[in-house]
């Protein structure tokens, strides 16, 4: 006798459903397949704040309001979080505002170095000029604090062992008093820590990225206004990488590669501190630069894939599983 389909549907091996899972996984990553979501108002706040910002600077130029970016996250979830940093990172450098960058774990020292000046690399940012990169402040809880005066006093070198008062940007950033934004992302509680002292000792506006495990955490600081705005997820990430995507396309055109190039092909003196990124790139550091300008929305397409995957399964089970009982009361 012929076995009936919705007998073969349970008893395929688990070991076929896996290999299914991941070749619908792999097919939108190696097909560079984008997921452009709709915008929450969350995301949409940080980045209309950061275009406030902008807006100021271009008012008052001579005393600029800068972005202090946290690196309050570690390798293990940097996949996650790594696109939305970057993110507002392009943001602030395309919209060139002073940016402050620093990390709170010893272990994400290297992290925070590496995509602080792989971003800044793309738009010929200058090092102590456009931004500096102030390492592993400690205690962290002073850092902050000591960012309520003055910063350089605590921090007397930044992560290069460069005297702070020597450098251009911390003779005008070096307080929240112009600090316009404090970004923290983060795959634990950290962006409390900042609620705590940043925002209630000194007002300051906090926008946070978080893991999407983690972000109904922090739900009840937005409705407090004591967050201004949330990227929780890789869909908070694809959201934000959207936004930074439509603007840059608007700023410098669709050939985001010729306009990279174009910024080390000028004859001008060499101005670019070589211990921070080398000027110029090879073909596959271009690839690497143009492919993280979607790693959110290709790893949002990916994952749309997967969840589709499964909602089919589970609807499959379920005739299945409604045919084999409707099998069985006729006999």
């Amino acid at each position: 006798m012929k076995t009936p389909w919705y007998e073969k549907i349970a008893s395929v091996d688990k070991k076929i459903l896996y290999v299914i899972m991941f070749v619908v996984v792999m097919i939108p990553l190696l097909a560079k397949w984008t997921y452009n979501p709709d915008v929450m108002d969350e995301v949409q706040d940080i980045y209309d704040e950061v275009e406030e910002i902008y807006a100021y600077n271009l008012a008052n130029p001579d005393a600029p309001m800068g972005i202090l970016f946290s690196f309050d996250y570690g390798p293990s979830t940097s996949a996650e979080l790594d696109p939305m940093m970057m993110s507002v990172l392009r943001h602030a450098f395309l919209r060139k505002i002073p940016v402050v960058t620093w990390v709170a774990f010893v272990d994400s020292i290297d992290l925070g170095k590496r995509i602080t000046n792989f971003i800044a690399k793309e738009y010929g940012a200058v090092y102590g000029e456009d931004f500096v990169f102030m390492g592993y402040p400690y205690p962290m809880t002073a850092a902050v604090v000591a960012f309520g005066s003055d910063v350089r006093k605590f921090l007397v070198k930044d992560f290069y062992g460069n005297v702070s008062t020597d450098l251009p940007l911390l003779n005008k950033i070096y307080n929240y008093k112009s600090i316009g934004l404090i970004v923290t992302v983060s795959g634990t509680s950290m962006p409390r820590f900042w609620v705590t002292y940043a925002n209630t000792l000194y007002g300051k506006k906090i926008a946070t990225g978080t893991t999407a495990v983690s972000a109904a955490d922090f739900y009840p600081f937005l409705q407090t206004k004591q967050m201004i705005g949330m990227m929780g997820g890789l869909r908070g990430a694809a959201e934000y990488e959207k936004l930074v995507y439509e603007l840059e396309t608007e700023l410098i055109g669709t050939d985001t590669e010729m306009y990279m190039q174009s910024v080390y092909k000028q004859n001008t003196v060499q101005k670019w501190d070589t211990k921070v990124f080398t000027p110029g790139y090879t073909e596959e550091e271009l690839r690497e630069h143009i492919s993280t300008r979607m790693t959110a929305r290709t790893g949002m397409a990916s994952q749309a894939a997967a969840h589709f995957f499964v909602i089919f399964l589970i609807i499959l089970a379920n005739l299945g599983y409604f045919f084999k009982r409707r099998a069985e009361n006729k006999r």
